[in-house]
């Protein structure tokens, strides 16, 4: 018996279909090409920036490290005297990281408080508690153990205010910290310590 070529209506009219090539994730015009460059360079210069305020404000936050530790010596009477004798030192050598050493280093006195309230705002040091900083430079030890624990309390609370907020406009130069507070040079304003210790200080 012969075999039968059954074929079905249609069928020899079929094709292979072609599907299409798969979209990329890449951009395909030059266009986007240029908005991810320019993307990439506004972040870039965001993250230097960043780092730029951060290496720059590294004095200040030695600075409240440093204060963190007065405070916590304040607690201990035998080291009361010393821990008062030690907030002028540490706002001097904030001043002399933070702004240029021939507009810092010779001040002392009204001028070195006006100086402390001009480059924050306000009249806290000339005014306020911050007028304690002469005394806590010069005077006796016997003497500023006296001072009440609201005065400090005030004039600690300006220090920490006048660190984190002071407004320093050096034209774009940089100064490096040392690596602690207490690393200063001797005689940043001629001060000395009443107890015979030499050490230098704000008055």
């Amino acid at each position: 018996m012969a075999a039968t070529d059954v074929s079905t209506p249609g069928l020899e009219k079929l094709h292979e279909i072609f599907l299409p090539e798969p979209v990329g994730w890449m951009p395909q015009t030059i266009g986007w090409y240029a908005v991810f460059g320019l993307i990439l360079l506004v972040v870039g210069w965001w993250v230097y920036g960043r780092f730029r305020r951060f290496r720059a404000n590294r004095y200040r936050r030695l600075a409240l490290a440093g204060l963190s530790v007065i405070e916590r010596e304040l607690q201990q009477p035998e080291k009361r005297a010393r821990a008062l004798a030690e907030i002028p030192v540490l706002l001097k050598w904030t001043a002399l990281s933070g702004f240029k050493r021939s507009d810092v280093a010779s001040l002392n006195g009204e001028q070195w408080l006006a100086f402390l309230d001009k480059s924050m705002g306000g009249k806290d040091f000339m005014q306020g508690e911050g007028r304690l900083l002469p005394e806590l430079a010069y005077a006796p030890a016997e003497r500023i153990v006296q001072l009440s624990d609201e005065s400090i309390g005030n004039l600690l609370q300006i220090a920490r205010r006048w660190i984190k907020r002071h407004v320093v406009r050096r034209g774009g130069e940089e100064r490096q910290a040392s690596t602690h507070w207490k690393q200063t040079e001797g005689g940043n304003d001629g001060t000395k310590r009443q107890d015979g210790e030499n050490q230098s200080g704000p008055a």
